[in-house]
């Protein structure tokens, strides 16, 4: 039976039959033993009962005149009974008064003892029935009645069962093999054929094969023409299949010999295509060479343009009539759009010959936005236009800061352009999954469906009513491009006098929340002026860099031998170096590697000025500014502050410290001191507002009081209760509601105290003058 899993089905079957018949014949025939076990030993415990009754109601006389012999005789009478083994009774008091023994040698048995109120007990013990019965007369006790007989006719009747049940289950066994093998012809063969039949077509893979149906009916017929209809459709499908193998095969044949054809067809086809490849190279290193020589050629004369039309719109230099003016910013206004279209033509060139380099950074988008606005507010408002940004403080893309700013102009100054006076440009920005959206949109007349397929190809320029509009037409090819070279794309909503949309997506950057130093403040020239070494062999941009330095009360002198820049730096020791690329005989890049590897003028700030358009290379080789060629004067003298603030760094004046770790307004405080001038370092929490205080000592401290882990109240008594930080000048900046008591506190030990929830900004940078007694350097 253990092994039953592996039987045929058939012996299975046989099996289960004869299980559940014997089964049943078991439990019925035990049950009918059991029930009849029950009834017989309850007659047997009515016989012995009546009996004693019997026996009791004989022998009242004899107890109650005290003759056993008399009672003795009464129960002689039991010997017609062959089940009895003994009787006793006994008097009241559980004395043997008379007995019946069957065996002569046997001992009165002990009397079991009778509870008070029982009439009659009965005992089973030792395969026996003891069954005790109280004698009364007259309602008093008079006798007890003791009988014991044993069980031999209960045993015998069920030895009797169990043969009688022995004959019926061997019967019935040999009935359910019987049937069982009935049941196998008609059921289990059937099946075992269809195993073999299917076993077989496994093994021959011979689906030409069929199952007979035999005699039987019912679902074995169902299953049997369900298997035999398979074996039809498989056989069908291998025939369909050997049939498109062949033709699989025919069409293989034919393919690689038309390949091979191709392949010889493709060989020399090839050669051609290395020819024109080769064509092309030298057509691009041409154009290359053109477009480097025709971006020197230019950009030199139109530095000096715009440059000297600068100074002489500047009223130091002399005033002018109003005609002069009007020509000179006209003079100014043709140099920048001339500037733009060559900056724009160049752009696209290094886009499409892939040397256009992104330096990716985290950019604060608030500041750019900001950035643009500032740029082309007055052109907005030539046109009574409203020009808006709507970008949250927190927004921080990973972009090039300078690309940004360009896709940015092209993008509002298209807006300006094309919305009429009295329109809306508005700059926006929104982050999602990610990814941060950048819009520009206008309300103006919106782009025909019919152009908008054509306005991001170059040299294209939109139409309004048959007049074209002035451009050069590549601010948007160019926006496009760089999009792309972001990881993006530039896309356009616009509907016919609904406005227009321009959109495109940057990764969103990491969080600017660790502390950080900007830089270092610049003191206000005092006595001696900085010195500047323009080394620069072209007479007239020379001439414009020192005018512009010198307008900022900077000392220059001017070395227009490059191949003697380096014994003039170390005689000299100018505070910052401004230097050309393209110079002859020996070249900026020259010049700079000597200056960086000499160690007496390795330290010395170095300001590359140059047409060409190659920031990272001069990075690289050391370079602390890059600047492209026309420079305006602003980016000039930022770059020179820039400089000297990094040689001052040693002895400029201590940062403050900003602890608040709310990370915008932060943000906030950080953007309002640096545009001032100030050194800022930043701290999330009191454990760093502590770890700053003791690697060095800030100038003043700007203190929120809700802080992680150490409070602002915590904090500003530790410094008080120290001799080294009790007289730092602190302000704190809450928005926390005061108690009385806490506001006395902060008015008595702090030196002012500001709301978040009004304006404090202005408030802030008058007290910051007022307690450092040394104003900000004021940028140009």
């Amino acid at each position: 039976m253990v092994q039953a899993k592996n039987h045929s089905i058939s012996r299975r079957l046989t099996w289960m039959n004869m299980l559940v018949s014997a089964a049943a014949l078991i439990m019925a025939c035990t049950a009918f033993v059991a029930y009849d076990k029950v009834t017989f030993r309850e007659t047997m415990l009515r016989n012995l009962s009546t009996q004693a009754q019997i026996i009791g109601s004989n022998s009242v006389s004899a107890l109650v005149f005290n003759d056993p012999q008399s009672a003795e005789n009464t129960l002689a009478a039991l010997k017609a009974s062959p089940g009895i083994l003994s009787a006793v009774i006994y008097t009241p008091d559980s004395r043997p008064f008379a007995s019946y023994l069957r065996d002569s040698g046997g001992q009165i048995p002990t009397l079991p003892s009778i509870s008070p109120g029982q009439t009659e007990i009965h005992l089973f013990n030792n395969k026996e029935m003891v069954l005790v019965r109280s004698i009364a007369f007259q309602g008093k006790p008079t006798g007890i009645v003791y009988i014991r007989s044993d069980v031999e006719e209960l045993n015998q009747r069920l030895r009797r069962y169990a043969g009688i049940a022995a004959i019926v289950l061997s019967v019935s066994l040999i009935a359910a093999l019987l049937v069982s093998s009935i049941f196998r012809r008609a059921v289990a063969e059937p099946i075992i054929h269809l195993a073999d039949t299917a076993r077989i077509v496994s093994r021959d893979k011979n689906y030409s094969l069929r199952a007979t149906l035999g005699r039987s009916r019912g679902e074995l017929t169902i299953l049997i023409n369900a298997f035999n209809e398979m074996l039809m459709q498989i056989q069908q499908s291998e025939g369909a299949l050997r049939k498109a193998h062949d033709e699989l095969e025919l069409r293989v044949q034919e393919r690689t010999a038309e390949l091979e054809t191709a392949k010889s067809e493709l060989e020399v086809y090839s050669h051609s295509i290395l020819r024109a490849k080769e064509e092309v190279e030298r057509a691009s290193k041409f154009k290359d060479q053109f477009l480097s020589t025709m971006s020197h050629e230019l950009r030199t004369p139109l530095n000096a343009v715009l440059g000297f039309s600068d100074l002489l719109a500047d009223e130091r230099y002399g005033s002018l009539n109003d005609r002069q003016k009007r020509y000179v910013s006209n003079i100014h206004t043709g140099g920048q759009h001339l500037l733009k279209l060559i900056s724009d033509i160049l752009d696209l060139s290094k886009i499409e010959a892939g040397r256009m380099d992104l330096a990716i950074q985290e950019v604060p988008l608030e500041s750019a936005f900001a950035d643009v606005v500032s740029t082309l507010k007055p052109l907005a408002e030539k046109k009574s236009q409203v020009l808006a940004q709507n970008c949250e403080s927190h927004l921080i893309v990973r972009a090039d800061s300078t690309r940004l700013k360009q896709m940015l102009m092209n993008l509002a100054g298209n807006a300006i352009k094309f919305t009429p006076e009295g329109g809306r440009v508005e700059l926006t920005a929104h982050e999602a999954n990610g990814q941060v959206r950048v819009e520009v949109r206008d309300n103006g007349p919106g782009i025909p469906p019919e152009e908008q397929d054509h306005i991001f190809q170059a040299f294209y320029r939109l139409r309004q009513s048959g007049t074209a509009i002035e451009g050069t037409g590549l601010g948007l090819a160019i926006t496009q491009r760089l999009a792309e070279l972001h990881g993006g794309t530039l896309g356009l909503d616009s509907q016919p006098g609904q406005g227009s949309c321009f959109h495109f997506s940057l990764p969103v950057g990491a969080s600017l929340r660790q502390s950080q130093s900007t830089e270092a403040r610049v003191k206000p020239v005092i006595g001696e002026a900085p010195k500047i070494l323009v080394i620069e062999d072209n007479r007239d941009a020379a001439l414009l860099i020192q005018a512009n330095l010198a307008s900022a009360g900077y000392e220059s002198v001017v070395c227009d031998c490059p191949q003697d820049a380096v014994k003039i730096v170390t005689e000299m020791q100018p505070d910052v170096i401004t230097l050309d690329l393209l110079m002859k005989p020996s070249s900026g890049w020259e010049v700079l590697l000597q200056l960086k590897r000499d160690p007496r003028t390795a330290c010395t700030p170095i300001i590359v000025i140059s047409i060409l358009d190659q920031p990272a290379i001069g990075a690289t080789l050391g370079a602390d500014e890059y600047l492209v060629k026309p420079v305006e004067k602003a980016s000039l003298l930022g770059a020179v502050r820039r400089c000297l603030g990094v040689k001052q760094g040693e002895s400029s004046p201590r940062p403050i410290l900003v602890v608040e770790d709310d990370t915008s307004t932060c943000e906030i405080i950080s953007e309002l001191l640096t545009a001032q001038g100030y050194a800022v370092t930043t701290a999330e929490d009191g454990e760093q507002a502590r770890a700053q205080m003791k690697a060095r000592l800030p100038e003043l401290v700007i203190l929120d009081l809700m802080l992680p882990k150490v409070s602002g109240f915590e904090l500003l008594a530790e410094w008080r209760s120290k001799p080294r930080t009790a007289d730092l000048p602190v302000f704190v900046l809450t928005s926390k509601d005061l108690t009385a008591e806490e506001e006395q506190y902060l008015r008595k030990h702090a030196e002012s105290l500001f709301h978040k929830q009004q304006s404090w900004q202005q408030g802030l940078s008058q007290q910051l003058q007022r307690v450092l007694k040394v104003a900000p350097a004021v940028k140009s």
